[in-house]
């Protein structure tokens, strides 16, 4: 009921009227949205460090607003790093893929 009334701000009679799984999705939709406005404000702040110091920054330096620092939404995820012939053999193997 918090998630629901309270931040999502559904009126009483629409809470009620969601089934748990379609709460579920709208719980989920409304945390990726604000998940979505804090990334863009911290790097909005990153942005405008950047720019109020380039004027003390020595003159020809690239500076970017990554130099400053990185988010770690920003960070490559770990994953299964492949050669080229593993690769290769995987994707002529593809007919053995399974959706």
């Amino acid at each position: 009921m918090q998630m629901g009334l309270g931040r999502m701000g559904l009126a009483p009679s629409s809470f009620y009227n969601l089934t748990l799984a379609e709460l579920r999705m709208a719980s989920a939709g409304y945390l990726d949205a604000y998940e979505g406005r804090e990334r863009m404000e911290w790097e909005r702040a990153r942005w405008m460090t950047v720019r109020l110091i380039m004027p003390h920054v020595k003159k020809g330096s690239k500076l970017q607003a990554q130099d400053l620092g990185v988010f770690p939404w920003e960070k490559p995820e770990p994953g299964i790093k492949l050669t080229k012939e593993e690769l290769r053999a995987r994707l002529e193997n593809r007919d053995t893929w399974h959706v």
